[in-house]
């Protein structure tokens, strides 16, 4: 998705056309994007008369990605965004004034590898703690055995 995380938006249509916000999440397998006060929907929801009581919540929904355009930070209009390749790096580049918006591909890197590694050492510990709690449990079974005897 050429939206990310953080970025300012504005909506093309529907009922907050022209309203312009920051991205709170962004849900590229769905093709949706929520933002800060935009799609805001009201719910009543009912107390159950000890602990919660009855209000009406406002709830921020999310918008398809189609809905809205990006704001460039450094020419302040909706414009389309380019992908260009920099050396080994993609980088998102605005269609209007040709200048980058930010670096795509670096952070993306980072994450996995740190990723490996996490999941790497918590499937030996988690070996290891299974194979101590088998031979105590067969231990304590046996002196059960014993003691009945």
């Amino acid at each position: 998705m050429k939206i990310k995380k953080g970025d300012t938006i504005k909506v093309l249509y529907g009922k907050d056309a022209g309203k312009q916000a920051p991205v709170i999440a962004v849900n590229p397998k769905k093709n949706t994007v929520v933002a800060d006060g935009l799609n805001v929907y009201k719910r009543h929801v009912k107390g159950d008369g000890r602990n919660r009581n009855s209000e009406i919540v406002n709830i921020v929904k999310p918008m398809p990605v189609s809905k809205v355009m990006l704001v460039c930070p450094e020419c302040n209009k909706p414009t389309r965004v380019e992908m260009k390749i920099e050396g080994d790096k993609k980088v998102r580049v605005c269609k209007k004034c040709k200048k980058v918006i930010d670096k795509v591909e670096e952070v993306k890197e980072e994450k996995k590898e740190t990723k490996k590694t996490t999941k790497k050492t918590t499937n030996k510990k988690s070996t290891a703690k299974k194979t101590t709690t088998k031979k105590t449990t067969t231990k304590k079974t046996d002196k059960s055995k014993e003691s009945k005897k």
